[in-house]
């Protein structure tokens, strides 16, 4: 009895350990599945993140290709480049090469510092607490080397100095009964001051010049450019060239060749006292001059025998020019017409203007007892180098008592072109004058040509030309040849 219940017991604590042991294992295997589970999420997880990086990096790596084959490229058109001009270079020898690229940097540079951009950054006297400092508030600025203003700006002071010397040989035949000549002269010498005065608009300007070892004073005005209107008016008042010829309104030192035509000449109204009224309105497409003067001309004391303007009749003036594709570069309205396209205009540009005088001067001075009326139209063109002006004149003076009318006319057509731009130019021009339409055999005719070389532009240049003149006459023409040489600096 004893060992049945010995036995039963054993078999109890047996089964009791098996069935523990059963739930401790079935606890391990689940905790193993649960870690085995965690372990391979975060594995995925894991895989997932280094695709994105691997993705992140593909990306770079196309960026940085596409970014090298660009590079590539513009590698390519380099070496292309230097072996073309490795190829053109071939035939000059390297040092050769190398003068002629330093005398092409030294003339841009030149040019350059000859310039009025340059000029006014690199001029004398910078800003200071007293001092004055260097300004151009003057219309015209081409004129001067040298300026200084207050500091407000309201008044400024701008000098500057123009000069042309030269050589002439005049060879006449027979039929003018005068010898030829040789002659070395300063043909125009002025010494300019012009600046603003109580506010940046007003402007004056005073010229004086020596010209034929005369002392004189040149031009002398008043100038007023309301800030409100742009450039569409302005009013000029003092002693100033008649805004009619426009190549007698042409400087002097931005000629074509060294003088005017024997038509402009013959028809200019040269300089007065007078009123202009003038502007370029409608963004440079239209310019006008309403002007009165005078009319007595730079000696009236010459043509009367006093000074004053004894007949009461002035000097009126219209003048009226189309831009059709835009103002010149080279046009300013207080310094004249430039002959020459130095500035070479990239866009075509044209000008056709009309201009009328009444109660008009002949030869600077003014016909006593005589309605006097001229009329001219003129046209011009600018395109890269290439520059044509013409312009044709005619006179009617009628005598107020008894005496027949006297009509005259005249015209001139030129070009130039630049072969070296801004550097070499060639030109040509022929003018006829006829002085009275009803005498016969007096007609005036001019053939010349020229050659500039600009070493600093206008402002330091060498003028050569050659001209043949013909006046007719009732027996024979008179022939006269002429060979000039001219040097002017402005500074």
């Amino acid at each position: 009895m004893r060992n049945r219940w010995f036995r039963y017991g054993l078999s109890l604590v047996t089964v009791f350990c098996a069935i523990c042991s059963a739930g401790k294992a079935q606890n391990a295997i689940a905790q193993d599945v649960v870690q085995n589970k965690k372990a391979s999420e975060s594995e995925i997880e894991d895989l997932k993140e280094q695709l994105n990086q691997m993705e992140e990096a593909f990306l770079v790596q196309q960026k940085m290709m596409k970014q090298m084959e660009t590079l590539a490229l513009s590698q390519q058109e380099q070496i292309k480049e230097l072996k073309t001009r490795v190829e053109s270079m071939s035939e000059k020898p390297v040092a050769v090469a190398r003068e002629e690229i330093k005398e092409e940097v030294k003339q841009e540079v030149g040019n350059y510092l000859a310039s009025d951009e340059a000029r006014e950054k690199l001029g004398l006297g910078l800003p200071g607490k007293n001092e004055p400092v260097n300004a151009y508030y003057l219309p015209d600025k081409e004129k001067a080397s040298i300026g200084f203003q207050t500091r407000d700006g309201k008044y400024s002071l701008n000098v500057g100095f123009r000069f042309q010397t030269r050589f002439t040989y005049k060879d006449k035949d027979d039929d003018f009964d005068e010898a030829d000549t040789t002659d070395i002269d300063v043909r125009r010498a002025r010494l300019c001051f012009g600046g603003n005065i109580y506010s940046k608009d007003l402007f004056y300007n005073v010229e004086i010049d020596a010209d034929s070892f005369e002392v004189n004073l040149r031009d002398y005005y008043i100038w007023w450019t309301p800030a409100a209107a742009g450039e569409a008016i302005s009013i000029k008042g003092g002693y100033f060239k008649v805004p009619a010829n426009r190549q007698w309104n042409s400087s002097g030192f931005k000629l074509l060749l060294q003088d005017r035509s024997i038509a402009s000449d013959a028809f200019k109204q040269d300089r007065d006292y007078g009123l202009d009224i003038f502007g370029k309105p409608f963004d440079g497409h239209m310019e006008y001059h309403a002007a009165v003067f005078r009319g007595a001309g730079q000696n009236p004391s010459k043509a009367f025998g006093r000074d004053e303007n004894i007949d009461n009749e002035l000097m009126y003036v219209l003048t009226a020019r189309y831009y059709p594709f835009g103002w010149y570069n080279s046009y300013n309205l207080a310094t004249g017409w430039d002959e020459t396209d130095l500035k070479c205009e990239e866009n075509l540009k044209a000008v056709i203007g009309a201009s009328f005088v009444y109660n008009a001067k002949e030869r600077d001075k003014k016909l006593e007892d005589t309605d006097s009326a001229i009329g001219n139209v003129d046209l011009g063109v600018r395109y890269r180098g290439f520059t044509w002006d013409s312009e044709y004149y005619i006179r009617e003076n009628d005598p107020e008592g008894d005496g027949d009318s006297i009509t005259s006319d005249g015209f001139y057509t030129q070009a130039g072109y630049f072969v070296l731009p801004k550097k070499l130019e060639v030109a040509a021009r022929y003018s006829m004058l006829d002085p009275n339409e009803d005498v016969r055999d007096d007609v005036q005719t001019e053939y010349t040509v020229g050659i500039n070389y600009y070493l600093r532009g206008h402002r330091q240049r060498v003028q050569a030309d050659v001209g043949h003149f013909i006046t007719e006459t009732t027996e024979t023409d008179k022939d006269e040849n002429r060979i000039r040489l001219q040097y002017q600096m402005i500074f």
